[in-house]
């Protein structure tokens, strides 16, 4: 099991307090889903995951709109953004945030298509023909969930359906007892995960986002590597393993470390070690980012996850925020990173987007960009 050790760079002197990990000081800020209707969509995440809208931007020369939401902790204060106003102070919040959000691309006029669906990552020709969720295209999936943490699996998912929230899976059904998979507005699952009881007042944290990739352990490799992201946890099946990565700083990783129990901390006593059992994942604030591998496919030369932005498309990227784009970009090229789009390429500057090792696209922000008087709402 290889886990790097990377030096953690100071954060930005700001009123924001940047944190970040890794040599380019990364830090793992949003999940992209494509949907039909943001008056359906955002407010769903407000009202049932306690989530904020902190910004949107709209594109009219582009036809599109994205509106990123975040569950902030309680008592956590940002710009006053509204479906109707947002402004340059809720971009710089968003980029130097130390949260995670999920943004929703809305690409106008799909609200009143009636043929307009997503795919939600979870229906393809690897499923087997016997599956429910069998379909012709794509022939490998890609991207699987988004997930929320909470105290109580069946109280939340009480509270769900009582709000209309729909199930691909209830605590009780199949084989794994004791979680869940709520549908948002457009069909993409989103797991409902149990956390240890830290007294915490908010109902719910992000917790994960999940893609499948061809080769697990290359795949963590790159994340640590050159995102800084820390590996929590590696379970390993007999036919699969599951890589729990985040973003955290070592001050924010003590302290999560200090939470586990007694008999957790002394079968670490030399330090977390990934491949034994442990509760990070339960105990973080922070989302992780799930690795699936399905063993055996990193030997098989025909074998491509889907990244959702060609047909079918849905789920579209992955973003870190980091400093000095042109200088990270330019080394990570030299590490033999692969990018879609380099920061002077295109008309949307201080943002590119590399490739992972699955050819996911991973979209990589200035804390200092700016859209506006490119974006047409401010």
């Amino acid at each position: 099991l290889k886990v790097f050790v990377l030096p953690h760079f100071v954060c930005r002197a700001d009123a924001a307090m940047s944190l970040g990990s890794g040599p380019y000081n990364a830090r793992f800020q949003q999940t992209m889903l494509r949907i039909k209707d943001p008056r359906v969509s955002v407010p769903f995440y407000c009202e049932n995951f306690g989530m904020k809208l902190v910004h949107w931007i709209k594109f009219d020369q582009w036809g599109f709109t994205v509106y990123f939401l975040e569950r902030q902790r309680d008592g956590e204060t940002s710009p006053e953004c509204t479906m109707e106003k947002t402004s340059v102070e809720c971009e710089k919040y968003l980029n130097t945030m130390n949260g995670t959000t999920v943004e929703l691309t809305h690409n106008h006029g799909s609200e009143t298509d009636d043929n307009f669906k997503v795919w939600n990552g979870n229906t393809g020709k690897d499923a087997g023909p016997d599956s429910p969720n069998f379909a012709e295209a794509p022939a490998v999936r890609g991207f699987g969930h988004i997930a929320f943490n909470c105290d109580d699996v069946y109280d939340a998912c009480t509270k769900l359906e009582a709000n209309g929230v729909k199930f691909q899976k209830k605590p009780d059904e199949g084989r794994m007892k004791g979680l869940a998979f709520a549908l948002d507005p457009d069909g993409y699952w989103i797991e409902i995960v149990r956390r240890e009881p830290l007294g915490w007042k908010e109902y719910y944290n992000l917790s994960q986002t999940m893609l499948r990739v061809k080769d697990g352990p290359a795949s963590a490799e790159f994340y640590q590597k050159h995102l800084g992201m820390t590996l929590l946890r590696r379970l390993d099946f007999s036919d699969f393993s599951l890589f729990f990565l985040t973003s955290v700083t070592p001050k924010e990783l003590k302290v999560a470390l200090d939470q586990r129990p007694e008999e957790e901390k002394a079968d670490h006593a030399g330090g977390l070690d990934p491949a034994k059992p442990n509760t990070m994942t339960k105990l973080l604030w922070h989302p992780c980012l799930e690795l699936t591998w399905n063993h055996g496919t990193e030997k098989d030369p025909e074998f491509k996850v889907h990244d959702g932005n060609a047909q079918p498309q849905g789920f579209g990227h992955i973003g870190f925020l980091l400093d000095n784009l042109e200088d990270s970009c330019a080394k990570m090229e030299a590490g033999g990173v692969a990018f879609k789009k380099k920061p002077s390429d295109g008309n949307m500057r201080g943002i590119a987007f590399a490739y992972d090792p699955d050819g996911y696209w991973v979209e990589l922000i200035d804390r200092t960009a700016t859209f506006a008087g490119v974006c047409s709402n401010y």
